[in-house]
């Protein structure tokens, strides 16, 4: 798997896995009191500029082990292991969802907005 470097943020093209069009994003950081990684991923479509985040248990981080030399490898295989076990459908099909009521709300609003300019 091949991942964009972007500072202490991998993207990751889901699309090799069967999401085409989706990317992972994710954004790691060292925490030097526990000496671990926390993880936190994103989805990403690529032709809207949003993105949805992935929400993880109650607590707001996922805590992973490594050191410079290994987390890359080690958030490589854990989004592919992701991929591979269908974690992602659930958060992809909340994601078209919610990109599928906005636009149905945007159509609407334009229905009306045109409505009001033509004064009928």
């Amino acid at each position: 798997m091949v991942a964009k470097y972007k500072g202490i943020t991998l993207e990751f093209d889901l699309g090799e896995y069967g999401y085409k069009g989706y990317n992972a994003v994710c954004t790691y950081r060292y925490n030097k009191r526990i000496d671990k990684y926390s993880l936190e991923m994103e989805l990403k479509y690529k032709d809207i500029g949003g993105s949805f985040r992935i929400d993880r248990q109650e607590i707001d981080t996922q805590y992973i082990s490594g050191c410079r030399k290994t987390i890359t490898d080690n958030i490589s295989r854990i989004v592919e292991q992701a991929s591979l076990s269908g974690f992602f459908d659930e958060y992809i099909k909340r994601y078209e969802y919610i990109y599928q009521c906005f636009y149905k709300g945007n159509e609407l609003l334009e229905k009306e907005s045109l409505i009001n300019a033509d004064g009928n």
